[in-house]
């Protein structure tokens, strides 16, 4: 899988819940067709005061490729919108989508969130978690983010899914290299006798010379230059970045995987911004409480201590200058300048240009780009490597197992044919291990003349995979497609965009047992003649169902009238409605909700009452339907499960969001679910 979090796995992803809200294309656009010898660079423009400059057009750029000018046929400015006010139904913010779709929009902003090794234990690693959450609270429509680590702690990654990645984010403890102490004990011994101190970057056996640092950040831009459309920022929050050393072997490994790292940014238009979460503090061995040189004359150890800040700081600044970040040190609120640094991303242009060889020779070719306005500054790649002559586009390979396989390694999903998933976690009686039910709604798709294609059969691989990237569960069907005809849903999808009414979509059902844990489900699809591939990406948290007193299922939706599900009756022994993908539904629609209650189905402590209370809220925060049922402790002898169901009052509701809560208490214990919905 070529996640992100795969990528720091292999040295030490684009679920992609996204809101429906595409960044604003403005100005003088050009569309970028799909050919082979067209290069698509994204390019951020800035002020004296690193402001975004709008309103360029093709003609106040200039783009050398190899040192010789070339015309840019293809333009666009992307203007990123900003993050919406704070609503006041909160769960408008935070309450994610439980459908994730292919349908995400091509251009916002990428932000990858990279806490380092580095950070000190204490006050700068909390304060490293509040610089995290402040890039998570900047993010805007449309925007993806991961968390990564390169201490080998826990990452997310990328999604929209604002919990999601502040959860990564405050489970993290800290630095995993050396404690404040351990560096007091260190100074000490430095400034009383002639010693190399145990503790440091350099001679860690966790990350030997540092090098797993470089080789991370290689790697992070290595996985995002394949996703040009995107402005692409890199926050490495760290007190330290080791970059040559006295060692000699250490300098030789160090010099190799600099210069990769140097090459990796250079092609991925990644924008690096170095933060250091340990503030502004004194650097003297004697100011620090824990130092046994107290009192003591020590300019020599004093000297060194200044030197050794200087350098590292003069480190952190190495990648921003290079690739036109900023850098972050010696401040106490580091993360008040986070606002600051997403706000400079907010607009950017595309631009497109033609190879000059488009047979392909595999070769790196430099890239310049000057604007004709005095004052401002141009950031963008430095090169491309250009494709190898005679290589097949993978699309042009027939569909396959391992096709399929290949698809479900992008970094984000694949579009193609629209579609989107939900996944819904149920225990299983007899068995400690939960299943996770998949419910894949698959679209008509547009075919090259413009025609709607509904095909009729598909091919669809699951694969499952734990936070640190590795498979753990796998299906895979291939099945008839039973379409209904509609002629009115044909028109709609021409004219609007994919349809939303049950005759114009299939929902595929199917599922994969996972133990407890926390994991990204990512599906292929294969269908259509020509062959034509998609992917679709989320995540879903298995509990332990066996153990909790006290623990609910997904809550799934049923809608009549139903979309056709394949294969039919797939689910039926585990769930007594038909779940679907849909969260828009008409007035006239019947909507029911469906969720399981466990006491702990391997516990053998009496069961009780369960008290279940739901409630719909609409987007002003109002309670617009609510009931209140006890499920007696009787119902709950079949695998000490019990089932609740409720039929939604759509005929009452407005057009707009809300939210289905169902809460469940037993004594001092509770539990809850929800789901997001729109009536239309």
């Amino acid at each position: 899988m070529r996640s992100l979090v795969a990528a720091i796995v292999s040295v030490v992803g684009a679920t992609v819940m996204v809101a429906a809200h595409a960044p604003r294309a403005v100005a003088q656009q050009s569309t970028f067709r799909a050919a082979v010898d067209l290069i698509q660079i994204d390019v951020a423009v800035l002020d004296g005061k690193r402001r975004p400059v709008r309103g360029l057009t093709a003609d106040d750029f200039t783009l050398l490729e190899d040192g010789k000018p070339q015309s840019i046929v293809a333009f666009t400015e992307v203007d990123v919108p900003r993050p919406a006010a704070t609503p006041v139904a909160l769960w408008l913010r935070d309450a994610a989508p439980d459908v994730a779709t292919n349908q995400v929009p091509e251009e916002g902003r990428l932000v990858i969130i990279l806490m380092d090794r580095t950070i000190p234990v204490g006050t700068p690693a909390i304060t490293a978690k509040q610089i995290a959450a402040a890039a998570v609270d900047q993010l805007g429509p449309g925007d993806l983010a991961a968390v990564v680590t390169t201490g080998g702690g826990s990452a997310q990654n990328l999604t929209s899914d604002r919990s999601r990645l502040l959860r990564a984010i405050n489970r993290l403890e800290g630095s995993t290299g050396t404690s404040t102490e351990e560096r007091d004990i260190g100074e000490s011994l430095a400034g009383s006798i002639d010693m190399q101190w145990p503790f440091t970057a350099l001679n860690d056996g966790r990350c030997i010379c540092g090098v797993c640092v470089l080789d991370t950040i290689t790697r992070l831009a290595t996985a995002v230059r394949e996703i040009p459309r995107r402005r692409k920022i890199l926050l490495f929050i760290g007190s330290e970045l080791t970059l040559q050393s006295p060692d000699i072997a250490c300098n030789v490994r160090l010099r190799d995987s600099r210069e990769r790292m140097l090459q990796a940014l250079d092609r991925a238009s990644l924008t690096v911004h170095s933060l250091d979460p340990a503030g502004l503090g004194m650097v003297s061995p004697m100011a620090q409480a824990s130092s046994t040189l107290r009192g003591v004359a020590v300019p020599q150890a004093y000297t060194r201590a200044v030197r050794e800040n200087l350098e590292k700081q003069d480190a952190l600044a190495v990648l921003p200058d290079r690739t036109g970040g900023r850098t972050v040190v010696n401040a106490n609120d580091p993360d008040l300048a986070v606002s600051e640094i997403v706000r400079e991303s907010g607009s950017y242009y595309l631009l497109g240009f033609r190879r000059a060889d488009p047979s392909g020779d595999g070769q790196f070719h430099k890239i310049t780009v000057k604007t004709n306005r005095r004052g401002l500054d141009v950031h963008t790649s430095r090169g491309y490597l250009a494709p190898v002559a005679g290589a097949a586009p993978a699309e042009a390979a027939p569909a396959s197992g391992d096709q399929l396989q290949a698809i479900l390694s992008g970094l984000l999903p694949k579009g193609g044919i629209p579609l989107d998933v939900n996944a819904a976690v149920f225990a299983v009686p007899g068995t400690s291990r939960p299943t996770v039910a998949l419910i894949v709604g698959i679209q008509p798709f547009a075919t090259a003349t413009g025609a709607l294609e509904a095909p009729d059969r598909v091919e669809v691989l699951y694969s499952a995979y734990d936070r640190a990237g590795h498979p753990k569960g796998s299906a895979r069907q291939t099945l008839d497609v039973p379409w209904p005809a509609s002629a009115d849903d044909a028109g709609a999808a021409r004219e609007g965009g994919p349809p939303e009414s049950a005759a114009s979509r299939v929902d595929v059902l199917s599922r994969i047992d996972l133990d407890p844990g926390e994991y990204e489900i990512r599906i292929g699809v294969a269908a259509g003649v020509p062959v034509r591939t998609a992917s679709v990406f989320t995540y879903v948290d298995v509990p332990a169902f066996y153990e909790n007193p006290l623990s609910l299922s997904s809550l799934v939706l049923s809608v009549t009238p139903a979309s056709t599900a394949v294969p039919a009756g797939f689910l039926a022994r585990l769930l007594p409605i038909v779940p679907t993908t849909r969260r828009e539904f008409a007035r006239s629609d019947r909507l029911a909700a469906f969720l399981r209650v466990y006491q702990g189905t391997s516990r053998r402590d009496p069961l009780a009452p369960v008290l279940v209370r739901a409630r719909v809220i609409d987007a002003k925060n109002q309670t617009v339907a609510a009931e209140s049922a006890t499920i007696p402790d009787a119902q709950f002898s079949d695998g000490r499960a019990a089932g609740y169901q409720l039929e939604l009052p759509l005929a009452r509701m407005d057009p707009g969001e809300y939210l289905l809560s169902v809460n469940a208490a037993m004594g001092t214990r509770s539990a809850g679910r929800a789901v997001r919905f729109r009536v239309k």
